[in-house]
């Protein structure tokens, strides 16, 4: 299927020639090398290395079968080797919360390995979870100070680490530039040293700053901006999809398995956090307590503050607005539930003041704002009110989740 296979006692090198084929652009012959034969004989490992190159190859469905079967042959007594490869080629395939569990698994399987260890360190870093990351980088250069991987790997987190400003917290700067200058006398490359922005993350950015207009027209326009912001939401909203469509198609994975698969990582590392502390289980709260008070504040938060401005909304309008933040607010827990889990909403939200201020001052706010729209004839000043403690709301659920960042970018 791939070309002809090479002889058994040739096994002990490929990796080396793979390698070196791949990096000369020889796809063809790196094919050859890995052929079904050799796949046979060699089992994980060798759909491993046929994974890889399919991934350089940029065959991303194709490289992701390969690290399935992979996966479905390692026992659990399988080397950490053959995890540690899974995972960068899933890192390169972009299915980080896949390679979070193969990270963990090869960390199960070499408890003192510092492979292991580079390995979560890269994927906690991609994840966004910094101080996971550095703790991870940590672990590798203690288990092995003069691995070049492992001081690249300290850098990186360090690195990313960065504020908004792209400056370093002072107390880190001795720790990463003693990493940088470690990695460069072991031999490391220069470009390794710096951990590349989030494509995800700055897309998603612009997505919401544009979001973020279209709201305002619709807020502060009259009836053809208001129609124009829609339409401008619409598209966007139908590119997301046409985009994640495509990713579907091109990586061979759809959309609604890879958030389960996210999804299971989620309440894995939950259940694990809860036996090591509940660090994770408060960060995400503080989170989940960020994103619900969004429903009122882009509802009923409208209606008060157009009031505010003596304009206020007609009923045949305030009603499904406010319906519709309702609804927000009710898929937002659901949602917490279905993802996180039952035991995670019970403790976020049913024994917890501040996951039931999460539910009770948003249906106050709703209903409130419901209220003056029904009886017409509420104050300027009382719209006013209403107006500032959406926004206030907000602003304390965020700062609430900011505060719970800032403690964990300081546990470093």
């Amino acid at each position: 299927m791939f070309g002809t296979p090479d002889a058994p006692d040739d096994d002990s090198t490929s990796g080396e020639r793979v390698h070196a084929l791949v990096a000369q652009g020889r796809f063809a012959e790196a094919h050859a090398v890995v052929g079904d034969a050799f796949v046979e004989r060699n089992g994980s490992a060798g759909y491993l290395l046929r994974a890889w190159v399919l991934a350089q190859e940029r065959r991303p469905a194709e490289a992701r079968e390969a690290v399935d079967w992979a996966l479905a042959l390692a026992g659990p007594a399988e080397a950490a080797d053959v995890f540690v490869l899974a995972g960068v080629v899933l890192l390169s395939l972009d299915e980080v919360h896949d390679a979070l569990i193969v990270a963990l698994r090869a960390g199960g399987a070499d408890p003192d390995g510092w492979e292991p260890a580079v390995l979560l360190s890269d994927v906690y870093r991609r994840l966004g979870r910094v101080p996971d990351a550095v703790a991870a980088a940590r672990r590798a250069v203690e288990l092995a100070p003069r691995e070049a991987e492992a001081q690249v790997a300290l850098a990186r987190s360090l690195s990313a680490g960065r504020g908004v400003l792209g400056r370093m917290p002072r107390r880190l700067r001795a720790e990463h530039r003693a990493a940088v200058e470690r990695s460069l006398l072991l031999g490391a490359d220069p470009g390794q040293l710096q951990a590349p922005r989030a494509g995800l993350l700055t897309g998603g950015v612009a997505v919401a700053v544009l979001w973020a207009i279209q709201l305002y027209r619709i807020e502060t326009g009259d009836d053809w901006q208001f129609v124009a912001a829609g339409a401008v939401l619409l598209v966007t909203a139908l590119l997301l999809v046409v985009l994640v469509r495509m990713h579907s198609r091109r990586t061979g994975t759809g959309a609604v398995a890879r958030m389960r698969g996210i999804r299971a990582t989620v309440r894995t590392e939950l259940a694990a956090d809860l036996a090591a502390g509940d660090r994770l289980w408060r960060l995400r709260a503080a989170h989940v307590g960020a994103v619900i008070p969004v429903a009122p504040l882009l509802t009923t938060g409208l209606v008060a503050d157009r009031a505010w401005r003596r304009e206020l909304w007609p009923l045949w309008a305030a009603v499904p607005v406010t319906v519709a933040g309702a609804a927000g607010v009710a898929v937002a827990v659901a949602g917490v539930h279905w993802w996180y889990g039952p035991e995670f909403a019970r403790r976020a939200f049913l024994f917890s003041w501040f996951g039931r201020l999460q539910i009770v001052v948003p249906a106050l706010l709703l209903g409130a704002s419901l209220a003056g729209a029904v009886a017409a004839s509420a104050s300027r000043a009382t719209w006013r009110d209403l107006a500032i403690a959406h926004a206030g709301w907000l602003a304390a659920t965020w700062a609430v989740a900011g505060a719970a960042s800032l403690q964990a970018r300081r546990a470093i």
